[in-house]
């Protein structure tokens, strides 16, 4: 395996949260949900550093409680709803360098996922350096095949590919997978040039379960059942 290249992981934790306000520091069976994701970074042997960039000062008080750096208050233009989590990582990254940090890579890492844990952030990263690619993105199987898909189309519903692929039998199908949000890693240079996906993409495959993605209060409930049932131990 090619040498282990410069990889830091930024942890992007908002304040403001509409459908579940508090959403990143809300207790989720005894330790609020950002706690997962700094504690599973922190565990993880293949990052050179991770921070936590946040607006909000409780979040950044939490994080720092729970071990994890938070060495500023990202500006409020960063930190609305549609502010695009390409420019919070490029802020990050610029301070870090400013500071005299060399990266090669980022990792991004969000509260929302605390059934992601540091094997998971590991394999994610020896993929990337395996494969020598400019994006690792996480993934998991897709629940619908899209061969199976429909597209509406005025009063009707057509295949979105044809009526062949819509009777291939399951075994047939060729792999289909989504993005679950939990990990993306991103080259220095790709993430400069303005986008999280280069030319190159590998999928790191998850569980849907290793990679509940926490929105609402019912996500919040099956994340606890998870936990509960013994899911997320290697941190």
């Amino acid at each position: 395996m090619p040498a282990m290249p410069n990889i830091v992981a930024i942890i992007v934790a908002r304040g403001g949260s509409k459908r579940l306000p508090g959403k990143n520091i809300r207790p989720l069976a005894g330790k609020p949900l950002i706690a997962y994701t700094i504690e599973a970074a922190k565990a993880a042997k293949r990052l050179s550093k991770m921070i936590v960039s946040t607006d909000d000062p409780k979040i950044a008080r939490v994080s720092k409680d729970f071990g994890a750096e938070v060495p500023f208050l990202r500006p409020s233009e960063l930190a609305q709803d549609q502010s695009p989590s390409l420019d919070v990582l490029k802020h990050a990254a610029e301070w870090l360098e400013s500071q005299g940090q060399r990266i090669d890579a980022v990792v991004l890492l969000q509260p929302t996922s605390p059934m992601r844990n540091s094997r998971h952030i590991d394999e994610a990263i020896d993929l990337f350096v395996s494969t020598g690619v400019d994006t690792v993105t996480a993934v998991s199987t897709a629940e619908n095949h899209p061969f199976w898909c429909w597209k509406v189309v005025e009063t009707e519903i057509q295949p979105f590919f044809s009526r062949s692929h819509m009777s291939m039998r399951r075994e047939l199908l060729p792999p289909a997978v989504v993005e679950n949000g939990s990990i993306y890693i991103v080259r220095r240079d790709v993430l400069a040039a303005g986008s999280l996906y280069g030319e190159r993409v590998a999928g790191y495959l998850m569980s849907s379960a290793d990679a509940v993605d926490i929105d609402t209060s019912d996500d919040f409930e099956r994340a606890e059942r998870l936990l509960s049932a013994g899911r997320n131990e290697a941190r």
